[in-house]
Formats: C-alpha cells, structure tokens, sequence
C-alpha cells in the first residue's frame, strides 16, 4: 500500500471514529437525564468526558495500529527495494565494465535470435550505433545462409546444455566464434546463448608460416637423408669389395667394423626419418585389431594370439600407431628369443583401456624395465621401444613392462579415457 493510500484511509478511519463518539455521546447524554434528572451539568460532562476517551482509545487503537503497521511494512518493502536497485545496479555496471573491457566481439541472443545485448568492441566490427540493434535480430543483419548456420549452433547449444565452438572466414579475416549456454537454475533450462568472437587471423597466418616452413625443412631433410643413403649404400659395396680382395685378416677386421658404423648410421638415419614424422599430422582415430593385422604382414612371427576383444575399441593416436606395434612386435621377435607365441589382449576399466602384448621368451630383469626404453640403450640401435613411447606420448598414450623374469616380456599399453571409444561392427 503506498502511502497516500495509507493516509487516506487513516483520515477515513478517523472520521467514522468521531461520527460514531458524536452519536454514542448524544445517546449517553439522553440516557443521564433519563435516568438521573437530579445530576448537574458539569458531572454529567465529566462522566461522558471519560467515557468517550475509554471509547475513543478503544476505537483508534487497532485502526492506528494497523496503520503503524502498514507504514512500517511500507518503509521497509521501499527500503529493500532501493537496496535491491541498487545491487542491481552496481551488478549490472560490473557486467557492462566486463562486457565492453572484453578485446572480443561480444553479444548475446534470445532462443528467437533476438539480440540482447552487444559490446562496443562488435558494434565497431559491424559498424553499428548502439541503439540500432535494439529490437533487431540476428537475421537482420546477415544472410539467410549465414543465419541458418548460426540457428544450428544456437539449437545445439540449446540441446546439450554446452558450449560449442566454429572458425569462419569474413572479408579475409579469420575468426573463432564460441556459444556459450545462459541457463535458468531454477528451470534447469537454456534461456539466451551469449556469443564470443576472436578474430584469430594473426594466428591463422602464423600457423601457415609455420607449417610451410615445416614443409620446406621436411622436403629439405628428405632430399638430404636420400642422398646419404644413397652414399652410404656405394660406400657399403665399396667396403664390401675391399674384403673380398684383401688377404690380409687385419684389414679385414677393420673393413668389416667400417660396414658395422656404416649400418648404424643407415639406421640412426632411418630413426631420424620416423622421429621427424611423429605429431606431423593430426591424431586419428585407428582400430587396435586392423593396426595389428597391418604391422605384422612383414614380420615373420611363429604364433601372434590377438584376443577378439581387440577388434571392439577404437583408440585415438598419432597416424605412426601402427608402427609403434611394428617394433613391439619385432622387439619381442628380437630379444624373446627362443619365444614361439606372442599374445595381444585388451581389457577395459572405468577410466582406461589397457592392451597388453606379452611373449613367452625370457623375460626382463627387474632392472632394465625402465631402462629398455631409453634411447640407445639394447643391444641393436636401442632405437625401436624408445620410439614407442615417444610415439604413443603424443595423445597422452603410456607404455611400461610389468612382466616377470624367466616368464616372458609384458609390456602393458595405457589409454586414457578421453582416448579410446567403442569401434563400430566391421
């Protein structure tokens, strides 16, 4: 009740109170005389004097009360509300301090792609005054395929609840736009989507210098690795000619040691060849079970055991995948020795997926488990397992040997959960 309402109706009350003394008093005074002739003036007054301030109290007091009251509640309910404009107020200065100091294009929209509200910052990109916008919606200032693109994110955002994220090109320039979900607690419901756009052009640009030059120093690594191979392999025939002709065992010796450093240089050159490809191309997604029948085709192995259970994940690594089971493969040929079977298996837990590869040859001593897989170290190039890990390192992949001695190798891949997924039936 405001107060001029308050005020109206305590005067009202007032008026009806003195009516009704006025009415009550001459009926009193009418009964006096009626009953008591004998009684003078001034005690018949004084008796209606006191009566009438009993009944008058006795009237106003609850109106009065009430009255109080109302006010009271009145001051109070203006005085939370002022507060409450207040914080508003200063919530909605924050905000708007927020929104324009942002060095993004920032706005938001209705579920009806009404807009809400937009920073400066993107009513500059749009060459806008800030009231024009007011009332507009998205497909007011866009095409309608550019407005059907945008319906799509919005009506995804909507459905999962999330952000979801595009890059479009405008007028040559590069941009990142993200749609984040403005959800009501109370409904559990998305009720606007807000909007920001970074113009990443100067990252785009960056990012294709550095892939042509990755390109060029790629292409000039091959043309070079090429051409000391090819060198390598004349020097080779070359040592190889020299023996044949000598008698003397001493030179012999010392050719035959020449074509042992000429075959580690081939193969530290050939590491660096795969070393150089790894985290070149994106991450994909690769069935464990086909990789495996793809690594072992030209590798002669007596008895490989891939359990079915292999054929049901799909895990998320670098394209080199398959040639990390290549060396698994062939390490455990190489130093499994007299191993005849070789198993694979793959087993599912709530945050991982292990693949296990594991041989019946003599095992690792305790010792050298971690030391197997440290570059150089074994008895070939030392090579294959520290390439392994650094391959399967690249999508956050573990590898580590946990088998017993004298019982075979086992060697125990680990992928994390954001890294493996359910494979479709082939």
């Amino acid at each position: 009740m405001t107060s001029k309402k308050l005020f109206v109706s305590f005067y009202a009350t007032l008026g009806i109170v003195f009516l009704l003394m006025l009415v009550l008093m001459f009926i009193y005074e009418l009964a006096k005389q009626y009953v008591n002739p004998s009684l003078t003036l001034w005690e018949s007054h004084f008796i209606t004097i006191i009566f009438t301030s009993i009944l008058a109290v006795i009237l106003l007091y609850y109106p009065l009360r009430t009255a109080y009251r109302e006010q009271q509640n009145a001051h109070f309910a203006l005085m939370h509300q002022k507060a409450a404009e207040e914080k508003l107020r200063q919530s909605e200065m924050q905000y708007r301090s927020f929104v324009e100091s942002a060095e993004d294009s920032l706005y938001a929209v209705d579920l009806d792609l009404q807009y809400l509200l937009m920073n400066t910052r993107h009513l500059a990109r749009r060459g806008l005054s800030p009231e024009i916008y007011s009332g507009k919606k998205y497909g007011d200032f866009h095409s309608g395929e550019e407005t059907l693109a945008f319906r799509a994110f919005v009506d995804e955002v909507v459905r999962t609840k999330t952000y979801v994220q595009d890059e479009y090109e405008q007028n040559g320039r590069f941009f990142l736009r993200r749609f984040n979900p403005v959800i009501d607690t109370m409904a559990n419901e998305v009720t606007a989507v807000t909007v920001i756009s970074s113009d990443i052009t100067d990252r785009r640009r960056i990012e294709k210098n550095l892939v042509d030059t990755n390109r060029k120093l790629s292409l000039m690594n091959d043309i070079t690795r090429h051409d000391i191979l090819n060198q390598l392999s004349v020097l080779n025939s070359f040592l190889s000619l020299a023996g044949e002709r000598t008698r003397d065992l001493e030179v012999k010796k010392y050719l035959f040691r020449s074509e042992q450093v000429a075959d580690t240089i081939h193969n530290q050159i050939l590491f660096a060849r795969d070393y150089q490809t790894i985290g070149v191309e994106s991450p994909q997604w690769q069935n464990v079970l086909l990789t495996l029948i793809h690594a072992r085709q030209s590798l002669k192995i007596p008895t490989l055991d891939i359990h079915p259970s292999c054929a049901g994940f799909d895990i998320f690594a670098d394209p080199l995948l398959e040639k990390v089971f290549y060396n698994l493969l062939e390490n455990c040929l190489k130093y499994g020795n007299p191993a005849t079977v070789i198993r694979v298996s793959c087993s599912e837990s709530s945050q991982t997926l292990i693949i296990v590869c594991e041989d019946n040859g003599p095992g690792i001593s305790p010792e050298e488990k971690e030391k197997i897989f440290l570059r150089g170290y074994g008895k070939n190039t030392g090579l294959g397992l520290f390439l392994i890990r650094e391959i399967l390192a690249m999508t956050g992949i573990s590898i580590h040997e946990n088998g017993e001695p004298k019982k075979g190798a086992r060697f125990e891949i680990v992928v994390p959960k954001s890294g493996f997924r359910s494979a479709p039936a082939f």
